[in-house]
């Protein structure tokens, strides 16, 4: 019997994005947020550096000060560190959005997000 080589490893570059060079990572937090229809998170920040990938639905963003961008399934989203998020809001009124979420945070860093008051 001859033996078959395995196909490569498909690998597919989903994001890069640049942290402080003063920020440690002591510890990752890897969490599953699942969204209703329409279902916005609320004004928010986090003091650690947030990535998610988008599992199922859509997103809409909103960095403060930058426009309001919609992602949809298999792509990132960047959320830095000590910035105001003004929407994360599942884009859709009539599906459900899945995002994987991944926390970068420092030595003892337990708190990974702080509700803001609405303006």
């Amino acid at each position: 019997m001859t033996a078959h080589a395995a196909a490569p490893l498909k690998r597919t570059p989903i994001a890069t994005d640049e942290l402080s060079p003063s920020r440690a990572v002591a510890t990752v937090h890897v969490v599953r947020l699942d969204f209703a229809p329409g279902q916005p998170t609320g004004l928010h920040k986090h003091p650690v550096p947030v990535i998610g990938y988008v599992l199922h639905g859509s997103f809409t963003v909103q960095v403060n000060g930058q426009p309001a961008h919609t992602y949809t399934e298999g792509q990132s989203i960047y959320e830095p560190a000590d910035t105001q998020i003004d929407r994360f809001d599942n884009a859709s009124k009539t599906d459900p959005a899945t995002l994987i979420a991944t926390y970068l945070a420092g030595p003892g860093q337990k708190d990974l997000i702080t509700f803001l008051p609405e303006k």
